[in-house]
């Protein structure tokens, strides 16, 4: 008897192809299509750009299991949702962090809650259209580096990895929409979802005065201490940001933020550089020695640098080999072994 597997159906290219591969490969497949937030949302807000768990992403998911005949089945996971993710992005972006709701959200939601709902189904592995690959039980970069996801799995808990197949990890973009034209899949050219699909026009203000969240502007200060202007409210700035909305005859970034004092600090390039870190809230994947070297990324699209990597027990001490720019508190870590992640953790 063949493996049954339930596969994550977005309604997108990616996760559309994971599943024609896996019933080439004989799998037994069930889709699973998940809601994060009511339907509502996407039609009394202008979408400034592609999210997913859309209506229209249901409606391409349904149109993908009727046309390979396999189960559709629909996850609400708005109540969750809302607890794991929106919560947290809110309480947070309070807190004068930059947080990353989408790290979370595979593992609370995708690989945690839908997973559980997969596997309780009968299932007996959880796939889905991510860029990477697991090896062994292990968790490895994808083999096209360009759309590389594992850092954004980095947060699925090690004992969940041999019950998740990746089947796109193994292909670069390019080969998967061809793939998807051969295989007659009707969301081959469709662009990618990027950005928080409960954000979908992009405005932090509405989404905190609607959700009755009081956000006060302050002053934003110089690393002298001088007062240069005012900034409209901690959550809309992030660590290593230029636009500032205020003229100071040179270029100047954000370079911390004070919650108790409601103040913005800006200092001139070289200052936003920093050599050292510490990561908490860590999830591990191999036995870490007490010091270790290892290359890390502290977001998606920053280059990736080397680093010395001290192992206390619930956090890591981390000194850069080479200066970095906006290391950004509540933002994720990954640290790899050439293409191995060894862990991840939160940045404080």
């Amino acid at each position: 008897m063949s493996a049954k597997v339930g596969v994550l159906l977005s309604g997108g290219v990616d996760s559309a192809v994971a599943l024609y591969l896996l019933i080439e490969k004989g799998y037994e497949v069930t889709a699973y299509h998940m809601k994060t937030v009511r339907d509502e949302l996407y039609i009394t807000k202008q979408i400034k750009h592609k999210v997913c768990c859309s209506p229209s992403d249901t409606h391409d998911a349904q149109l993908i299991a009727k046309k390979f005949g396999v189960p559709f089945k629909i996850i609400h996971v708005e109540d969750v949702f809302k607890e794991k993710i929106i919560d947290y992005f809110i309480s947070e972006n309070l807190a004068g962090k930059t947080p990353n709701p989408c790290f979370f959200c595979n593992d609370y939601i995708k690989f945690g809650f839908v997973m559980d709902v997969a596997l309780s189904d009968g299932m007996d592995f959880v796939a889905s259209g991510h860029y990477a690959r697991i090896l062994n039980g292990k968790l490895y970069r994808a083999l096209d580096k360009e759309k590389d996801q594992s850092y954004f799995l980095a947060s699925i808990k090690k004992e969940k990895l041999s019950k998740i197949l990746l089947p796109n990890g193994e292909y670069s973009k390019e080969t998967i929409r061809d793939i998807a034209e051969r295989a007659g899949i009707h969301v081959a050219k469709k662009i990618d979802s990027q950005d928080l699909c409960f954000l979908p026009d992009n405005d932090f203000k509405s989404f905190f005065e609607e959700r009755g969240v009081k956000i006060d502007p302050g002053n934003i200060i110089t690393s002298e201490g001088k007062i240069i202007g005012k900034h409209e409210g901690l959550p809309f700035y992030t660590i290593g940001q230029r636009k500032l909305g205020v003229a100071a005859g040179q270029k100047l970034y954000v370079k911390a933020k004070n919650v108790e004092g409601n103040f913005i600090v800006v200092s001139p390039l070289d200052e936003v550089y920093q050599n050292e870190m510490r990561v908490k809230n860590l999830n591990i994947y191999v036995d870490l020695p007490d010091e270790f070297l290892a290359t890390v990324k502290i977001r998606k699209k920053f280059k990736e640098v080397p680093c010395r990597v001290e192992y206390l027990k619930d956090e890591l001490k981390v000194q850069f080999l080479e200066p970095v720019f906006a290391v950004t508190p509540g933002q994720i870590a990954v640290f790899y072994n050439e293409d191995e992640v060894l862990c991840s953790g939160v940045i404080e």
